[in-house]
């Protein structure tokens, strides 16, 4: 556990600093711009605001957790079972078999919280390990959690920034904020003032952040805040404060066992206290007790649900959704609105060439431009793919990938598919001179050799290279460029611009030598434009037939991303998310919007943009208010709360930072959205499935509650002894209900509308359907306990009689429930319709429980331990007649209800 300690305020300037000059900033830090602190200085900040890392909470003792894993009515039961069957009546198989059960439910529920409980660790991992500073004038290299407000950071390419911290130099800089706003997209940084006190984090360009890194040049920069008063501490409160919510499916079952649990009681104590009244031994009513006990409470219940979501999430994983939750399968199956991320998930994270610019402002698309065997023989393509490859540092590395800015990724990638290799051309046209890309100029020149001279390269943004031209590449050679010619260029780059697309213009020239060294930018006049190139981070091609079929399945989708408006706009056009009446919401308007405002107009907004993860958790808390089943997307730090608070957390799996995946319920391994469709799916397929077994299991359990409590009322003796009633339960009860887990799908699971998250398993109707089914079972069983002794003549005063009396019993409820499970492969098809080896599992399932319960009745050691004995041939006629008639009836009183409903349905309209 890391060193705890107390969070002491950190320096408090007088406006945010981003708004604060470098000198005013250095000012109120107490440091010095170029020399940094002094060690003394560093020191007594360090003890006086402590190491720069986040707080960790202390955790419960393992032991602690562990046992609150007993807290619960239902386990408090069945440990009272436990202790009256083991102490009081010594019957130490059952009382064995129970406790079992209980600890192993209790090692899985310590397992799942232990999982959350770690993902502070990983946030606290995400801070870089070590850092430069200068102080006293001397660079060194020192421990991230050293840093302190004032220290003057050093930046260079690649670094990973360990602090929040005030730009003083920036050279080129880039930093890659994509894990902290969700921007894919490199942002350009100054030491200028931002004047917008309330910029968004990603907008605040003369700032630095700890958990991003540098992606291109270096800077240095005044350290302004550490630990938990960074904008990723500030992430980690959130992520603190966030406390898991129940899944729809852990509510359902706490409810189910609640109920089991007070109908338990009930019945016991009635039981119980007739029987003292009949006169009856207080032991023979403390087993009558237990036995009801053990009959109403299914013990393998738990287990099963964990073992049909163990193997749903193995599917699911086939299907590369890694589900890091059991009960989060069925959460997201009865999820009805997702807040989606952009980078990354809707598009391919990867910036990629789509559109080409002709030296006369035509545009048309990369691939038609490649296919036009004229236009690649002319000069204006070869020139311009010769900058797009020379005019940049991204560089292919041994393994064929390449590296770099991801912009100039992108050029380099065009080039490379347009036939001009860097590798080559910088054979023959090595670089001799280079003035760097800057914020002010938005332009980067290169000068290479070529026959003897120099052949002059820029990139840039379009304006300011065509600023710095005086001609274009025309069909025959130079021509002039007019101001019409200009304009018309520019015209074509606003309007990929307003469809989210990066142009990055080229320009070429000639000199004789470098300019000299206090005139550099002369080099950039009076150069020829040759074309330009269009970019965009592009959506990814499955994702927008996985929002169709979120459509289709009745769920909501926005889009809830870091990016400008224009590129959020853009994509959410693209992708379907806004239609005519969708709207897009920014971060100063959801500021203003209360979550009473947010939630009535859910279903108008298609996408929010500039949102920062403060925003992300409003979004997600005020769908939650209005009944929504919340699953929230995403990769990035800012996207931990969210993803913690929602319903269900979708992470990314490649591009994910481990916040995220440890704050999510689910893990996307292929970072593709339509793969979320898949698991909807599934998570629909189990979660109906988990229904199925679990009215089979409760129907069953019916049945031995009323075979026991009828038994008594009727004066009859103990017609099921605990062994014969936890062997029911667990093993010829458990293999079926196991392979209705693995049921196939109905053919219109994905065109139902989701379950609502206040819909009970154990609806009104739902009860009665399975109190009815309780009582035929229990028919057939009372019925062959009865003509055991009237028509078969065996004595219940003698006891290896009553034991052969309750042998036919026990197989008669053996094989009726075994026979039942099939009438639960479906909630509005016979048992007929479909052929019994559509699920091979069942039909395993069936022939094993036989043979188990075979092996019970012949096996001599099992006759013994169970009190069995072997039915005679009439003992056989009286159980199959006893246990097939009561499943076919249930059939037939099924198949009548649904002729009743679809009467009422097709009633309806005409109405």
């Amino acid at each position: 556990m890391a060193e705890e300690f107390v969070l002491i305020e950190q320096i408090e300037p007088p406006a945010p600093w981003h708004t604060l000059g470098v000198e005013d900033s250095a000012r109120v830090l107490e440091t010095d711009v170029d020399d940094g602190l002094c060690p003394d200085d560093a020191s007594e900040r360090l003890g006086r605001y402590g190491p720069n890392m986040l707080r960790v909470e202390k955790r419960r003792h393992p032991f602690l957790r562990f046992l609150s894993q007993f807290n619960d009515f239902m386990i408090y039961v069945l440990l009272a079972a436990v202790l009256i069957s083991g102490v009081l009546l010594e019957e130490y198989v059952d009382a064995l078999v129970i406790l079992v059960i209980v600890i192993f439910n209790a090692v899985l529920g310590f397992v799942q919280e232990s999982r959350a409980e770690t993902a502070m660790e990983e946030l606290k991992k995400l801070a870089a390990p070590t850092a430069k500073v200068i102080r006293d004038g001397v660079e060194s290299t020192l421990a991230s959690a050293d840093l302190v407000p004032g220290d003057l950071l050093v930046l260079e390419t690649g670094d990973l920034i360990s602090a929040d911290a005030r730009l003083v130099t920036a050279v080129n800089l880039r930093t890659n904020e994509a894990s902290l706003t969700g921007e894919s997209e490199a942002s350009a940084k100054h030491t200028g003032i931002v004047a917008d006190a309330d910029a968004a984090v990603g907008d605040r360009d003369n700032m630095v952040f700890a958990g991003t890194h540098v992606d291109y040049g270096r800077g240095a920069a005044l350290v302004v805040a550490t630990g938990h008063s960074t904008q990723m501490g500030e992430i980690a409160e959130m992520l603190e404060s966030g406390k898991p919510q129940a899944t729809p499916l852990q509510k359902e079952l706490k409810d189910v066992g609640r109920r089991i649990v007070y109908i338990c009681l009930f019945v016991s104590v009635v039981v119980f206290t007739l029987g003292m009244i009949k006169g009856n031994p207080f032991a023979t009513m403390l087993l009558f007790a237990v036995s009801l006990a053990v009959a109403a409470i299914p013990e393998g219940l738990p287990a099963i649900v964990t073992i049909t979501l163990a193997r749903g999430t193995q599917a699911m994983a086939r299907r590369n959704a890694i589900i890091r939750n059991l009960p989060a399968v069925e959460t997201l199956g009865c999820a009805n609105y997702i807040c989606t991320d952009k980078t990354g998930t809707l598009t391919l994270n990867h910036m990629t060439v789509v559109e080409a610019v002709l030296p006369g402002g035509d545009t048309l698309a990369l691939s038609e431009a490649l296919a036009d065997d004229a236009l690649r023989a002319s000069d204006a393509f070869r020139l311009a793919n010769t900058v797009a490859a020379l005019c940049e540092d991204a560089r292919r590395t041994h393994t064929g990938h390449l590296v770099g800015d991801s912009t100039e990724v992108a050029l380099l990638e065009a080039a490379t598919r347009a036939g001009y290799e860097k590798r080559d051309l910088e054979a023959l046209h090595p670089r001799e001179w280079e003035l760097p890309f800057d914020s002010d100029r938005k332009m980067m020149t290169t000068m290479n050799r070529d026959n003897g001279g120099y052949m002059v390269l820029t990139k840039g943004a379009a304006e300011s290279v065509l600023a710095s031209c005086s001609t274009v590449q025309g069909p025959s050679g130079p021509e002039p460029l007019t101001d019409e010619a200009r304009s018309r260029i520019l015209a074509g780059t606003a309007a990929l611009g307003e469809r989210a697309l990066r142009t990055i213009a080229f320009a070429v020239g000639s000199a004789d030598a470098p300019p000299p060294s206090d005139s550099p930018r002369d080099i950039e006049r009076g150069l020829m434009f040759v074309g330009a190139y269009s970019m965009m981070d592009p959506p990814r091609p499955e994702a927008a037939e996985a929002l169709d079929t979120c459509r289709s399945a009745h769920i909501k989708v926005a889009m809830v991303t870091g990016d400008h408006l224009a590129t959020a706009r853009a994509i959410g056009r693209e992708m379907g998310l806004l239609s005519e009446d969708a709207r897009v919401v920014e971060e100063h308007e959801l500021e203003r919007m209360s979550p009473e405002e947010l939630t009535a107009h859910a279903d108008e907004i298609g996408v929010f943009a500039r949102v920062s993860p403060r925003h992300k958790v409003k979004i997600v808390e005020a769908l939650q208010s209005e009944g929504y089943v919340v699953a929230m997307t995403g990769d990035g730090v800012n996207d931990a709360p969210a993803l913690h608070r929602a319903d269900i957390g979708v992470a990314m799996g490649i591009t994910g930072t481990d916040v995220a995946k440890q704050a999510s319920d689910m893990v996307l391994a292929d970072d593709n959205f339509a793969t979320i469709v898949s698991a909807v799916k599934q998570g629909r397929i189990i979660f109906s499935n988990l229904k199925k077994f679990i009215y089979f299991l409760l129907s069953c359990n019916i049945s031995e509650v009323l075979t026991m409590f009828l038994a008594m009322l009727f004066g009859f003796p103990l017609p099921l002894v605990p062994a014969m009633i936890l062997w029911i339960n667990l093993v010829t009860d458990g293999l079926p209900a196991l392979a209705l887990g693995v049921e196939p799908p109905e053919s219109d699971v994905m065109a139902m509308p989701p379950r609502r998250m206040g819909e009970n398993i154990l609806s009104a109707p739902a009860q009665l359907n399975l109190l009815t089914q309780g009582v035929i079972i229990t028919a057939g069983a009372l019925a062959a306990f009865a003509l055991s002794n009237y028509w078969l003549g065996y004595n219940w005063d003698k006891v290896p009689q009553l034991e052969m009396c309750q042998t036919i019993v026990f197989t008669t409820m053996v094989l009726a429930q075994v026979f039942h499970s099939f009438n639960w492969r479906s909630e509005r098809r016979s048992l007929f319709a479909e052929p019994p080896w559509k699920n091979p599992w069942l039909l395993g399932a069936f022939v094993v429980s036989i043979g188990l319960q075979m092996a019970v009745l012949y096996v001599p050691f099992m006759q013994k331990a169970f009190h069995t004995h072997a039915p005679s041939a009439r003992a056989w006629a009286l159980i199959l007649a006893c246990s097939i008639v009561p499943v076919l009836l249930i059939d037939r009183v099924s198949a009548f209800k649904a002729w009743l409903a679809a009467r009422k349905e097709a009633a309806e309209p005409g109405e």
